[in-house]
């Protein structure tokens, strides 16, 4: 028994149960179609987020004092910051919380007072108007570039411009200087997701007690990363009196790190998700092996002549195993076209960021000829091992 004649009785023998097969290949599709769908939305949603930090600079560090103690970072620190190898840009930056009053609407944001070195340190692009400048700074202006939430928040409309408006915030009338790009890549944009800018000088003397220090620091290149982070902690640490082995009264996260972090929880995710939708698959295998057993029982007079004929066992075997991975083959063909459009029309609505790549569709096909094999076996090996004459005797 050649190749083509177990194909021609697989076609003859799936055609004969039209709708067995296609319920039974409805399973498949259903299973590989969540799998491919899901797994899009978890390679989707890890570009996504790895594009947002990246696009903030993988060279920056933000440095948190954590001491409830109230001393915390320094202009010190900075400066000691500065001479450490691998360091390029070292800035200041004040954070603090506060309610803006717009347009008869309000919104909280975080506000970020920063230096002149901040732009030197950390990309942040505007869509309306200009970025906070030093000579702001030098003159304490009630300046603010409002992030596109805020924009939203307070007009109803991410892409309004109002420049030149006066805003309220903390009680005080500030004038909007510019509107951050809703894709900037600034690092206060990517930890916090709602950060508005203001002069620091401005920062420190309006909101006097409400305001945390910490301090921006771009290295020369990412690898040096590793090296500054643990440079600056041990210099901080001295500098503290902290001794080595205790905790520090500061965090230091770098976005190289976070972009690690954030790779390996989408990671997560995804294979999570994929696990959940595999199930779904299970059962289709298991649809896949009653069919097959469903079909063995019926043609047991069939294998009985045939292996009367001549038929080994191995040609049995073969030909219930080809019949099992026709039908899984068709079913995660389909199952990885519903998959794709699936995927295609979610990220169409915007809800999501989907992302189907060749690894999703190749696992998606490959797990079905392993489905094929595996639920297939048994029941091919049970036709295998089938008696001739007890088979030629089956009514």
């Amino acid at each position: 028994m050649n190749l083509l004649d177990i194909f021609s009785e697989t076609f003859r023998s799936l055609v004969a149960n039209k709708g067995r097969t296609a319920l039974t290949v409805l399973g498949i599709v259903v299973g590989i179609g969540s799998v491919i769908a899901l797994i899009s939305v978890g390679q989707g949603t890890q570009a996504s987020v790895q594009q947002q930090i990246t696009a903030a600079g993988t060279n920056i560090m933000r440095i948190t004092s954590t001491s409830s103690s109230g001393s915390g970072l320094t202009d010190g620190d900075m400066a000691a910051l500065r001479e450490l190898p691998g360091v390029d840009v070292v800035a200041g930056t004040r954070s603090t919380s506060a309610e803006i009053v717009a347009n008869n609407a309000s919104t909280n944001a975080q506000i970020q007072g920063i230096d002149a070195n901040y732009l030197k340190a950390v990309n942040t692009e505007v869509a309306h108007g200009s970025f906070i400048t030093a000579y702001q700074n030098s003159i304490r202006a009630r300046a603010v570039v409002l992030s596109s939430n805020a924009v939203e928040s307070l007009w109803g409309d991410a892409s309004y411009n109002p420049v030149g408006r006066t805003v309220q915030i903390g009680g005080q009338n500030f004038v909007v200087t510019g509107v951050l790009s809703a894709s900037s890549g600034g690092l206060a944009s990517a930890l916090s997701g709602n950060a508005s800018y203001m002069p620091l000088s401005t920062v420190t003397a309006q909101f006097t007690g409400k305001t945390s220090y910490s301090v921006t620091l771009s290295t020369k290149t990412m690898e040096d990363q590793t090296t500054v982070s643990n440079l600056a902690t041990s210099l901080l640490k001295s500098r503290h009196g902290i001794p080595a082995s205790s905790d520090p009264d500061f965090s230091v996260t770098s976005m190289s790190s976070l972009l690690s972090l954030t790779s390996s929880i989408t990671s997560i995710l995804t294979a999570l998700l994929a696990a959940i939708a595999s199930i779904s698959l299970v059962v289709g295998g298991i649809g896949i092996m009653n069919m097959m057993l469903t079909s063995v029982t019926e043609r047991t007079r069939e294998i009985g002549l045939r292996k009367a004929i001549g038929a080994t066992p191995g040609n049995i075997t073969l030909q219930f195993l080809v019949e099992s991975i026709v039908l899984t083959g068709m079913g995660g063909v389909i199952g990885v076209l519903l998959g794709w459009l699936v995927s295609v029309i979610v990220n169409a609505t915007g809800i999501l960021t989907t992302q189907v790549t060749a690894f999703a569709i190749l696992l998606g096909v490959g797990v079905c000829m392993l489905i094929g094999i595996v639920f297939g076996f048994y029941p091919a090996h049970r036709a295998a091992k089938l008696d001739p004459i007890e088979a030629l005797r089956y009514q």
